[in-house]
């Protein structure tokens, strides 16, 4: 496997020296008053205090567990008030999972993916997550009545593989699943799929073109008339006059807080922003049609849907 995973880092340096780093970083700031690098200093020490914290400090990013971790804590975490180590969540870890606009707009992406995805389950169909993480978006999906399907997961970590692996276990559909490590623009593949289902690439590569090659890929992989279920993250009113976010679903505060945590100390890799437009036109591009966006209710992380 390669060492250079765009989610995240895979050969972190020690948890100390990213601390140390992230310390001399915050002080060297200019025009920054005192009283904000001491908000960061103190934001960074709390970050150590968890696992989730402690992973995105030293990666910039998630892997398939901490993202099924983040996407799943509707459903666990914010019952029960518990971490992933049984013990109760510290204020901070429950900001970044239940109060963060972009990860409560991926959380509720995940829900948009999981209602589309459910549509293609068929006796007989071939169903694709790439990069399949934790593989949630389809082995959360109802197979009631149904005796034979294909569900397929290619990443390129194979840590990540594992973890999905025993997901399928656990969700006692390992009949059907097959997993394959492999670059997800290296794919090679023709006319095989009903379903690709993908989230996570776009947002960490910069180049808009090879994300082009990406959809193309894609593209090559599907059955004629297979649908792509795929997203992007959106531009803000800093980034662009023509940003989409719906400004009423986003409290200022809790924007203002995650900027300091993801952008300024953590420094995370999710920062490639699209346009709905944009994306429309690097879809149609490599052939798809019958494209149509779904919205999170802050428009930051829209879900789009195309058919070969």
């Amino acid at each position: 496997m390669s060492d250079k995973l765009l989610s995240h880092s895979v050969n972190p340096e020690g948890l100390q020296n990213t601390i140390d780093n992230a310390k001399s970083r915050i002080l060297s700031q200019e025009n920054v008053p005192i009283i904000d690098m001491r908000m960061q200093l103190e934001l960074l020490d709390q970050l150590t205090q968890f696992d989730f914290g402690k992973f995105l400090l030293q990666h910039q990013g998630l892997n398939g567990y901490w993202t099924h971790y983040a996407l799943t804590h509707p459903w666990v975490g914010k019952k029960t008030e518990k971490n992933n180590r049984n013990e109760p969540i510290s204020i901070l870890e429950k900001f970044m999972l239940e109060k963060a606009p972009v990860v409560v707009a991926t959380q509720e992406r995940f829900q948009i993916f999981l209602n589309e995805n459910q549509k293609s389950v068929k006796n007989n169909a071939v169903l694709a997550t790439i990069p399949c993480g934790m593989m949630g978006e389809l082995l959360y999906l109802n197979y009631d009545n149904i005796n034979n399907i294909k569900l397929i997961g290619i990443d390129y970590d194979k840590n990540t593989l594992n973890d999905a692996k025993s997901l399928a276990e656990k969700q006692k559909l390992s009949q059907y699943t097959q997993f394959i490590e492999k670059n997800a623009w290296d794919l090679c593949i023709q006319n095989e799929f009903d379903l690709i289902s993908s989230n996570g690439l776009n947002i960490y590569e910069p180049d808009d073109q090879k994300v082009t090659q990406l959809y193309k890929a894609f593209y090559d992989a599907l059955k004629p008339g297979g649908k792509l279920v795929t997203s992007f993250l959106t531009m803000s009113p800093q980034m662009s006059d023509q940003f989409e976010w719906n400004m009423s679903e986003i409290n200022q505060d809790d924007l203002l807080l995650q900027k300091t945590i993801f952008a300024d100390i953590i420094q995370s890799k999710w920062q490639c922003y699209r346009s709905t437009q944009k994306t429309q036109q690097q879809l149609e591009s490599r052939g798809f049609k019958d494209i149509h966006f779904i919205y999170d209710r802050a428009k930051i992380f829209p879900t789009v849907v195309a058919v070969k």
